[in-house]
């Protein structure tokens, strides 16, 4: 378990939340989600979750074969602004979403 209440390890986690993850609020509370995953550094998979006041929102993303696939856990009475790079944000409501986008490495892209 991480603890958000002790500055390093929670700055910690916050990033790879927010960051790697790509979950974080997008309101006061968590009312709205934005989900905002940046792949980049190697890594071709992350997931993250957090118990909201309204339940538990998740977020995992994977890359292969030169798409990104991104799902998504929406809880109840809450909605999400999805925005994955290339693509135009979206909003997704309550329950499970499934998003693909093309994406290319940076490898690819030199």
């Amino acid at each position: 378990m991480t603890s958000f209440n002790h500055y390093a390890p929670g700055a910690t986690a916050d990033w790879l939340h927010r960051t790697v993850a790509g979950l974080g609020p997008a309101a006061p509370g968590y009312r709205r989600l934005l989900v905002r995953p940046r792949p980049g550094g190697g890594l071709t998979w992350a997931k993250a979750a957090h118990e909201t006041p309204y339940g538990r929102a998740e977020v995992a993303w994977r890359l292969a074969d030169g798409r990104l696939t991104v799902t998504v856990t929406v809880p109840q009475g809450i909605e999400a602004t999805v925005d994955l790079p290339g693509a135009e944000p979206t909003r997704a409501g309550p329950g499970l979403h499934t998003f693909h986008a093309p994406h290319r490495t940076t490898e690819e892209q030199q």
